[in-house]
């Protein structure tokens, strides 16, 4: 272990949230900041600006669900990406956009899953880490008592250009709630704002209440930019746990001046419903640590966004139209392809109630569960998310009936096994697959002697034959498996110059 990671886990473990009940969630984790993390912020010149100051700055995130070892418990893929939403509606007025280029990464791990202490939790991150992106676990974390924690910059987990984390627990992961913004904000270098204070308002380095820096003795002048949090655009704060705004509390610095913590500021521990904003010079402090490549996380800078295009409506829904009729356990919802969508949710109603919330890659979805029930009135809704646009809408719900009995295997697969034709194709050539299930996906797969997938793909079926057109490959023999309705066939195709 790194002396970096030592010094995290001490402060973690001193930090005095840690010392609260369990069975009382505390809102933060992470530990006090560094010495050289606060000479950092308090050699910043706030008064100074530049173009990079109004320029969006672009954040690859990794999304890491954890779960117990069979797979059960956990969040889904709605709620996390719902977490991003929010956290981009609340950083937009720092600049700071976080979007997800790649898939969620689902972990089962009962190690992880009911982590007593930080130890297990470590070891995922160095175990799961993807460089150059802010690594976000969610997890359960209810056996230690807390809602989040996150690494400072230079002080995490996983080293260049692959440092710290952000870990969420679930309880505290709703698209409400505030406490991914204040990690993020820890992970982007800032404290809490009662950091240093309020262990001992009265401590002659405690943060003074006072913003004039020419006090007439026996006054003490302003020391705003020496100690506390290190920014003089956030009121002093002594309040290092929970509290409602506002807040009754009377406490006097060394001055006698009265402290009036502000609860609309993300790094206190005021109520959710009491955050809202980032001071300026906590805006500064965040967005210089991605000034450039070179600076604490301007790793995060290196691989560009990609061009995701720009989805402006929800897909065409295809089937089943309104007011048709499906058998529950094999009914077949299709769409129209948006251009350049990376997933689509669908959502299945019975009444209000979602029994289906899934993505997919593919323009359809066939449910063999019984979440539809038989002799029923559903409705269902796509919509087409891409790794910056994860808000999207919704088209709008289309009414569908049940029919009264689901089909079992051997009524689907009755037809007549698949016809492939010609088996023996030249360069280019294409195939035919003809006895196929109308409205159910068929899978396909292309192999050569050897066993080796060169080519697979699932497609949905709108009639009885279709045509597929063989890849460029080398003449020889190979192997190609399909199935459709539980039904499975391998056919030889010889490929000739």
């Amino acid at each position: 272990m790194s002396i970096k990671t030592i010094y995290m886990g001490l402060a973690l473990l001193v930090s005095p949230f840690f010392i609260q009940a369990q069975t009382d969630l505390q809102p933060c984790g992470t530990g006090l900041p560094s010495k050289a993390n606060m000479d950092y912020l308090r050699n910043l010149d706030y008064t100074l600006s530049s173009p990079e100051d109004t320029i969006s700055i672009n954040i690859p995130v990794t999304i890491h669900i954890i779960r117990s070892s069979n797979g059960g418990g956990g969040f889904n893929e709605t709620q996390a990406y719902l977490t991003i939403c929010d956290l981009n509606t609340r950083m937009a007025s720092a600049g700071m956009f976080f979007y997800v280029p790649q898939a969620i990464n689902f972990i089962n791990d009962d190690d992880y899953y009911n982590a007593p202490n930080y130890a297990p939790l470590f070891n995922m991150i160095s175990s799961n880490n993807v460089p150059r992106t802010v690594n976000i676990y969610y997890t359960n974390l209810s056996q230690m008592g807390l809602c989040g924690f996150a690494f400072y910059p230079n002080s995490g987990i996983g080293g260049f250009q692959n440092d710290g984390a952000v870990v969420m627990g679930f309880a505290c992961s709703q698209p409400t709630g505030t406490t991914l913004t204040h990690e993020i904000g820890h992970f982007f270098n800032l404290p809490h704002t009662f950091d240093f204070t309020s262990s001992n308002p009265l401590d002659p380095q405690a943060e003074l209440v006072t913003r004039n820096f020419n006090e007439i003795a026996p006054r003490l002048s302003a020391n705003c930019n020496l100690e506390g949090d290190g920014f003089c655009d956030t009121p002093a704060d002594f309040i290092g746990n929970r509290w409602s705004c506002p807040s009754g509390r009377v406490q006097l610095d060394l001055n006698g001046d009265r402290f009036r913590p502000d609860s609309s500021f993300y790094m206190s521990y005021s109520s959710d419903i009491c955050m809202s904003r980032f001071s300026a010079q906590q805006i500064t402090a965040m967005r210089t640590t991605l000034v450039d490549t070179n600076a604490s996380r301007g790793y995060l800078r290196i691989n560009p966004m990609p061009n995701y295009p720009l989805i402006s409506n929800a897909p065409l829904q295809l089937q089943p139209a309104n007011g048709d009729t499906v058998i529950p356990n094999q009914a077949v919802f299709s769409w129209q392809r948006i251009p350049g969508a990376s997933l689509y949710q669908i959502k299945i109603y019975l009444f209000n109630f979602a029994v289906v919330d899934t993505f997919t890659a593919d323009t359809f979805y066939v449910n063999r569960t019984r979440d539809i029930r038989p002799n029923r009135t559903h409705s269902w809704e796509v919509r087409a998310i891409t790794g910056a646009q994860l808000c999207t809408p919704f088209g709008g719900r289309i009414n569908f009936e049940s029919s009264n009995l689901a089909l079992n295997t051997s009524q689907i697969v009755s037809k007549q096994a698949l016809r492939v034709y010609p088996t023996k194709l030249d360069q280019n050539a294409v195939l035919y697959i003809d006895q196929l299930h109308i409205g159910m996906p068929l899978l396909l797969q292309l192999r050569d002697l050897q066993g080796r997938v060169l080519q697979e793909a699932t497609l949905l079926v709108e009639e009885e034959k279709l045509s597929w057109p063989m890849p460029l490959l080398p003449a020889g023999l190979y192997l190609l498996q399909l199935e459709q309705a539980g039904n499975r066939s391998f056919h030889k195709l010889v490929l000739t110059d």
